[in-house]
């Protein structure tokens, strides 16, 4: 991203606020509980501002025209490193609402510093979009480290996995009575706790975006109208759950007086500390390169559908992993099932934003139809999709050229179920078990009934026989974007019939 000039963008948005104050003092104000502390929301002395507008964000793949962005990050004396990571990530966020949205309407990005010293600095960002499906809010809290010199997710105040699946119960059952929300979308991975801080009492505050916690409406993107949904923990609750940078997080947020002299930058850690709710996905004691491993991975494509979640419960009780291909209108109206595929180990994928002949399609349409599936996924997830699989396995020179200039890998399959030619259940048992090989990638359909049904039987009869499974990223081994797998597969349809995939 380029970086240009500084001016003032203009006052911060205020928040639509819908509450709910867990585990919170009865005398507590839910009002006041609720919000995460703010100690400048305007460019002062060592804190100065970048701004940019849509002409600084003019490398992205897909870039809608006359789309207004109007952005801003603050800049601190001493954190040329936190400067620099802001501005990666508000380059992510410009570049997932051009890919995710549906006829956007613009887009601004405003900050507000909620907590400096002790070595720690707090940025709240706050995004306010607007596209076909309405008005929306989002927020994301990030904090520098001095000590280590890293930017640090809001999900890292947490101790780790464990703890921030306590905390999740702990939200859940705060939040199960909301006529607004639905708790089986609420799950322990990074993005839906990307904005946590802490109140003027000391207290936990987790906010999540308009309509991150809606329930699904058929055919509908999730409501964003309740807006700001947020809940407060009580310090003494939350005290067990928080990391090192936790603790000292939450003293920065509550000094009487703001310090922004950072010192200098500490090593960075190498390996980088886990963060809690980012997912590896697929088995990672599983080695598909060992000779004396015969590995398959599963792979379903359409979905989300109401069929994927009885998928998941299989799969979950089988302690599978597989590789979902998602297309974009499902994944708008869907975002918790593949949300809790993510939480569950499973890979997620691009199966393009329409279902339909890329070759056929103006070259110039090819950045918007690749952009969009990783975009919503980004969003939902923080998960970079590395996989692409084009509908029919319908490719050509000029779609893995985008695909590859969009960072992904082009993924076909050698083992076609022909579960979309209304095979019946048994008849997709056989034909999987009966062309299954080492490395065999599979190909299904998540939105079939009948394959759901086959899935258990599938799964038995070729641990049967020796298999293992694994994800996409498993079998190949490290996948390079603009290349094609697996090697030397030979996609049915390109010399006459067509996979319905």
């Amino acid at each position: 991203m380029e970086r240009a000039g500084r001016r003032w963008l203009g006052a911060v948005i205020a928040a639509v606020s819908l509450t709910a104050a867990a585990c919170a003092t009865p005398e507590s104000d839910a009002s006041a509980a609720d919000r995460i502390t703010v100690v400048l929301d305007s460019a002062e002395g060592p804190v100065s501002e970048w701004t940019g507008d849509a002409a600084d964000f003019a490398d992205h793949p897909h870039v809608p025209e006359g789309l207004p962005i109007s952005v801003a990050y603050p800049e601190f004396e001493g954190a040329p490193a936190f400067a620099d990571e802001l501005a990666r990530l508000v380059d992510r966020e410009v570049l997932d609402f051009r890919g995710a949205s549906r006829d956007p309407v613009d887009l601004t990005v405003d900050w507000e510093v909620v907590a400096a010293g002790d070595g720690v600095l707090g940025v709240r960002l706050i995004r306010t979009e607007e596209d076909l499906h309405g008005l929306r809010r989002g927020y994301e809290t990030y904090w520098y480290d001095a000590a280590t010199g890293l930017t640090r997710y809001s999900s890292e105040l947490i101790a780790g996995q464990q703890e921030l699946a306590e905390l999740n119960g702990m939200l859940r059952a705060e939040l199960a009575d909301h006529p607004d929300v639905d708790v089986e979308s609420l799950l322990p991975i990074r993005a839906s706790y990307d904005s946590i801080g802490f109140n003027a009492e000391g207290g936990l505050v987790v906010e999540f975006d308009d309509g991150h916690l809606s329930p699904v409406r058929e055919g509908h993107p999730p409501d964003s109208s309740p807006g700001r949904v947020a809940v407060a923990v009580e310090a003494a609750a939350a005290e067990p759950l928080l990391s090192e940078l936790g603790e000292r997080a939450r003293s920065a947020s509550l000094r009487e007086e703001p310090d922004y002299a950072v010192p200098a930058a500490g090593a960075v850690p190498d390996p980088r500390p886990a963060v809690p709710g980012e997912v590896v996905a697929g088995d990672e004691d599983l080695d598909c390169r060992d000779e004396e491993v015969r590995c398959v991975a599963l792979t379903f494509d359409d979905g989300p559908a109401d069929t994927s979640v009885h998928l998941l419960d299989l799969l979950a009780e089988e302690e599978v992993t597989a590789t979902f291909f998602l297309n974009a209108d499902p994944a708008l109206t869907h975002p918790w099932v593949y949300r809790r595929a993510f939480a569950e180990g499973h890979e997620i994928a691009s199966h393009n934003d329409q279902h339909e002949h890329m070759p056929d399609m103006p070259v110039a349409d090819l950045p918007r139809q690749v952009s969009a599936v990783s975009a919503i996924v980004s969003r939902h997830t923080g998960h970079t999709v590395r996989l692409f699989r084009p509908p029919f396995g319908d490719s050509s020179p000029e779609v893995l050229d985008e695909i590859g200039d969009q960072g992904m890998a082009q993924v076909l399959w050698n083992v076609d179920s022909q579960d979309w030619t209304g095979l019946d259940r048994d008849g997709i048992v056989d034909r999987v078990v009966h062309t299954a090989e080492r490395d065999a990638v599979v190909l299904l359909h998540d939105t079939l009934p009948p394959t759901v049904a086959a899935v258990p039987e599938i799964i038995e009869r070729l641990r049967e026989h020796g298999y293992a499974f694994a994800t996409v990223s498993q079998v190949i081994g490290e996948p390079e974007p603009g290349e094609s797998y697996p090697v030397g597969a030979r996609v049915p349809g390109t010399g006459g019939e067509t996979p319905e995939s």
